[in-house]
């Protein structure tokens, strides 16, 4: 496991042993009440999160939410309680970088040893202060030029889940993004997204207007044929075969990067402006007028 500090918010004490014990850890620091946690995190921004889904005084969003503000950090849920009730898509959305099932606690230490590269280019916009739908509305389809947008790096669904949550479902848009590798988040957030959302998310290797594809690998995400115009989004590391991947693009392709500021266009390797989030989705909707 790596040697980060472990900072665990919890409900009560019962619970805490229970974590403790599946990390094979009794040293991380408990905290049941959102204040004290983050008294510690400004202490220590370098240590990993891991929280239940409730604490006494906040909920889970609550918590990824300010401790995003406070420094761009390493954040696991644990489902414990109000599973089926868990907004599994505004988690991701807010940084999470993994979400455990209530059965899933067994495998928390697999969760808690990032690659270096990971870490080193931890990356969390402000997308989280204002998560209102953008305003810019699609054209009809019949005059829309269509978009697919693929989100690439260690973070990405993090920038794809907050996307979805940005952007009305376009019948003239398709994203594909890596899912979560394991089996509980995969399932609440694609019920997530059909529940507080229109986009339909799919399995299948294949890009459909109007859907969200979560590939099972970056393999099968590569191979997906973009016959569309096509934006990529990059959101923290990027592995060799990423970018080779992106090194093959047309170059007509359209890339933005992450950054803590908000989004940079690359353009001939180098970056741009940041520019804040919300006009990054604005971006991708005006890409449908052929702008």
């Amino acid at each position: 496991m790596n040697h980060h500090q472990i900072l665990l918010a919890c409900r009560d004490n019962a619970e805490a042993e229970i974590i403790r014990t599946a990390l094979q850890n009794n040293s991380p620091h408990v905290f049941h009440k959102a204040g004290q946690l983050f008294e510690q995190y400004l202490v220590c921004p370098e240590s990993f999160i891991v929280m239940t889904s409730l604490i006494i005084d906040e909920t889970a969003v609550g918590l990824l939410s300010k401790a995003a503000i406070i420094h761009p950090g390493y954040f696991v849920v644990y489902a414990r309680h109000a599973d089926k009730a868990l907004n599994v898509l505004r988690l991701f959305g807010c940084g999470c970088a993994a979400i455990l099932g209530p059965d899933e606690l067994p495998s928390i230490t697999d969760f808690l040893s990032p690659p270096s590269s990971y870490l080193d280019e931890l990356v969390i916009p402000p997308f989280f202060i204002d998560d209102e739908e953008s305003a810019l509305k699609e054209p009809p389809v019949r005059m829309a030029n269509p978009l697919h947008v693929t989100f690439l790096g260690a973070q990405a669904i993090v920038s794809c889940t907050n996307a979805i949550l940005n952007i009305n479902a376009s019948k003239s848009m398709s994203m594909a993004c890596v899912g979560p590798v394991n089996a509980w988040a995969r399932e609440h957030l694609v019920s997530s997204i059909r529940e507080y959302t229109r986009w339909q998310p799919q399995s299948r290797p294949i890009i459909t207007n109007g859907t969200i594809s979560f590939c099972n690998d970056f393999h099968t995400l590569a191979s997906l044929e973009v016959q569309n115009q096509h934006i990529v989004i990059i959101h923290g590391h990027v592995d060799d075969d990423e970018a080779h991947y992106i090194s093959s693009l047309p170059p007509e392709t359209r890339m933005f990067v992450a950054t803590n500021e908000g989004y940079s266009e690359c353009v001939h390797g180098s970056l741009g402006a940041s520019i804040l989030p919300n006009q990054l989705w604005d971006v991708l909707i005006s890409s449908l007028y052929g702008n």
